[in-house]
């Protein structure tokens, strides 16, 4: 692709082609094969997908891997519009990166056992880590961790604590041994029992988590994180505490859930609903889209008016990143917009600069946001 061509892929987009070079570029892309994509390079496939909106149906269609996971870049500022539409190209693994670049997270996490002995998982070989009483802790081929087995009965025994924490960069998924399943999102944890006992299952998160409870309708599930607890029968859903967050988020997928503030306040929610509580320890209950909440689990970032500073946050704790703000740490510029966690650091970046008067300097791990 010359540069020429790369000019004229600008043209189209700002519709300011005239009719020929139009036609140019819609044979061009009426006759592109999947597999030239993996030839080019990420700013070139961003030229390629701004095509889209722009596109005759009949076009815009052809491609059906085109709508598999969509990308909508959307700045709202001043009352105008801007759509830009990162439409996914097939799944690609993270370009080779620089010192002006970083690369996405990825599945890595250390577990704590009751005595105190740690356990890096990515490094890990499949198959059983430990045993803990009657139970097995095993590292499943896809990188899961689980619990399982029968716990020894013996009142008089002390509790077995476990905790798996990930770092900045890093995710995991395991399940405990009442078969409940736990993912967290980058710098977060999870501390539980390895096995239940008692009249209750009670777990505590830093960070972000998403559950599926295992229903025991004689034992309901509780998780604890800060300032509030939240306490279920069988459900799905998100919590979002993160203590560099204003507020804490708990999302609800399916089934019900109670949150209670630690200072009194609680909400019961129903799916499809979210309670936001604030420093104030005041809990406010609003209907949202859920998948927005788990926009992490399913790999990919999805904002919805969503400020600059809110963004970045979750780029830091992803990208392993810190953030230099300048004058934008309290920017009132909103986002909406989804792209894939698995692109690299500067893809993520360049989609947001085209939205908006922002200019994103990487180096070393370090971002420092400044105006264009």
């Amino acid at each position: 692709m010359g540069v020429s061509f790369k000019a004229l892929l600008h043209k189209y987009n700002a519709g300011e082609c005239t009719p020929e070079e139009k036609a140019i570029i819609e044979s061009w892309y009426d006759q592109l094969e999947l597999p030239d994509l993996e030839e080019l390079t990420d700013d070139q496939l961003l030229e390629i997908e701004l095509l889209i909106p722009h596109l005759p149906t009949k076009q815009r269609n052809r491609l059906p891997w085109m709508s598999v996971a969509a990308a909508v870049a959307v700045l709202v500022i001043a009352g105008g519009y801007f759509w830009y539409h990162f439409r996914n190209v097939p799944e690609r693994q993270p370009v080779a990166v620089t010192q002006h670049d970083a690369p996405p997270g990825s599945n890595k996490a250390v577990l704590t056992l009751a005595n105190g002995q740690h356990i890096i998982l990515e490094d890990a070989m499949e198959g059983e880590l430990a045993q803990q009483g009657g139970i097995i802790i095993k590292k499943k081929a896809e990188g899961e961790l689980n619990y399982s087995g029968e716990e020894i009965p013996d009142d008089e025994a002390p509790v077995m604590i476990n905790t798996v924490s990930t770092p900045r960069g890093g995710q995991h998924h395991l399940v405990l041994a009442d078969g409940t399943q736990v993912w967290l999102n980058a710098a977060s944890s999870v501390t539980y029992p390895v096995a239940f006992k008692g009249g209750e299952r009670a777990v505590e998160i830093t960070g972000e988590a998403f559950f599926e409870v295992a229903q025991r309708a004689d034992q309901p599930f509780r998780v604890v994180c800060k300032g509030q607890r939240i306490d279920v029968l069988g459900t799905h859903f998100n919590v979002n505490a993160y203590p560099d967050e204003p507020v804490i988020k708990t999302t609800l997928l399916q089934g019900a859930v109670r949150v209670t503030a630690d200072g009194g306040e609680s909400a019961v929610l129903k799916p499809g609903q979210q309670a936001i509580l604030n420093n104030l320890q005041h809990v406010k209950v609003s209907a949202v889209d859920p998948e927005v909440a788990i926009d992490w689990k399913e790999g990919d970032f999805i904002f919805k008016n969503e400020t600059l500073p809110d963004i970045m946050r979750k780029v830091s704790r992803w990208y392993d990143v810190d953030v230099d703000y300048g004058h934008y740490s309290h920017s009132t510029l909103t986002f909406s917009g989804e792209i894939s966690r698995s692109r690299n650091l500067s893809v993520v970046l360049k989609m947001l600069e085209s939205t908006a008067a922002v200019k994103f300097t990487v180096k070393n791990n370090h971002i420092t946001i400044a105006d264009q």
